[in-house]
């Protein structure tokens, strides 16, 4: 166990347990290390401020959450407008909202309040409007005030809420036709919903080797290929799309200053395969999940009108390709989404042998990565 889960374990037993204690030996079998390092990890997060309590033959405890204090409805008016929408979702009762749309349209309405959102841009609040008479979101910067009334919300559940609010739409197909929804709202959804898809699937690839240990080393050496080719794909389509420099996400390795520059692919697939040659498979998982989480952030925050121009696929060669909506270049045909599935799909294929045809007038040579050979950016 890596040691930030483990420190999210060692808090989450503590919290199952409060208040009542817990011995360093308890914890240690639950968590299968050293009485010694959970003495080591307890110290780091009590100087981090965590307030672990030590009692005396006893063990280690957190105290209780404090139970928020009730708001009452003139209460509402008077604080934040965060703590009136957490009280009334929590309650499940109804607010009333002053709301202002994008397009500066203020509106009164009625809302059950069902959830609070997180997104890597902006909060929102997850209810049914009374007056749409449908679930919506509600941004919360957008909300100028907020009263908390004495009726209780619909019974309703947040799940089916957030199903209803998302955009049903396919995944793309494989052949090489134009991908991709119309509209730069549901481009967005669909960009997005295929950003979560692809990072769900990356992340159980991961666990299955590591679990299993079959194909753990295929998929090692997969991930490095995907990691800087998605890195690379990633930062070349927002530079098309904003005209700013590219910006590499993730945890980019050393290259030597002819990587730049346009090489054979298989001279550059060579200089990626030892680059990444020493770091583990959880290191070369994390730096591809955080280059997607990256493309997620700045998916969520792009201008709409982005969403509803074309571009010009990049391209390594100095050519660029024909011109694509957005929301195909990262998730469509030959975008980084369908390029990581493109691979994850083949890791049960069998590895090939010297002599197989990695293209037209080309044999593989019996080395590297035999997905990453036949890699369709490749062609």
């Amino acid at each position: 166990m890596e040691r930030v889960d483990r420190l999210l374990a060692l808090v989450a037993e503590l919290r199952a347990a409060a208040p009542e204690p817990l011995t360093a030996a308890t914890l240690a079998g639950r968590l299968r290390v050293s009485e010694r390092t959970v003495r080591r990890d307890l110290e780091l997060l009590t100087h981090g401020g965590l307030p672990v309590r030590l009692e005396r033959g006893r063990g280690h405890s957190l105290p209780p959450p404090a139970s928020p204090a009730p708001l009452s409805e003139v209460g509402s008016l008077m604080g934040s407008v965060r703590d009136t929408l957490a009280e009334a979702v929590r309650t499940r009762r109804v607010v009333r909202l002053a709301y202002t749309d994008r397009s500066g349209r203020r509106s009164f309405r009625d809302v059950e309040a069902h959830g609070l959102v997180l997104a890597p841009y902006a909060e929102y609040l997850v209810g049914w409007c009374r007056m749409r008479d449908g679930p919506r979101l509600f941004r919360l910067e957008r909300v100028g005030a907020a009263y908390l009334s004495g009726r209780a919300a619909g019974a309703r559940e947040l799940d089916d809420l957030l199903a209803a609010l998302r955009v049903p739409l396919p995944r793309a197909p494989s052949d090489r036709g134009r991908r991709g929804p119309a509209g730069a709202a549901r481009a967005r959804a669909w960009t997005l919903d295929r950003l979560r898809h692809v990072r769900a699937r990356l992340g159980e690839a991961t666990a299955r080797a590591r679990e299993e240990g079959e194909g753990a080393a295929a998929l090692r050496a997969v991930l490095g290929h995907l990691a800087e080719w998605t890195r690379w794909q990633v930062a070349a389509v927002r530079a098309e799309a904003t005209g700013a420099a590219p910006v590499p996400e993730g945890r980019r390795p050393d290259f030597p200053p002819e990587f730049e520059g346009v090489l054979p692919h298989e001279v550059r697939e060579r200089m990626i395969q030892d680059a990444m040659a020493w770091r583990s498979l959880g290191e070369l998982a994390r730096d591809l999940q955080e280059v997607l989480e990256a493309a997620g952030h700045w998916c969520a925050g792009a201008d709409e009108v982005l969403w509803e121009r074309s571009f010009p696929e990049p391209s390594r060669s100095g050519r660029p390709g024909p011109a694509r909506p957005l929301a195909d270049l990262l998730a469509g045909w030959r975008g980084p989404l369908a390029h990581i599935e493109w691979h994850l799909d083949r890791l049960t294929e069998e590895p090939g042998t010297a002599g197989d045809v990695v293209e037209e007038g080309r044999e593989w040579d019996g080395e590297g990565v035999w997905p990453a050979e036949r890699c369709p950016l490749h062609r």
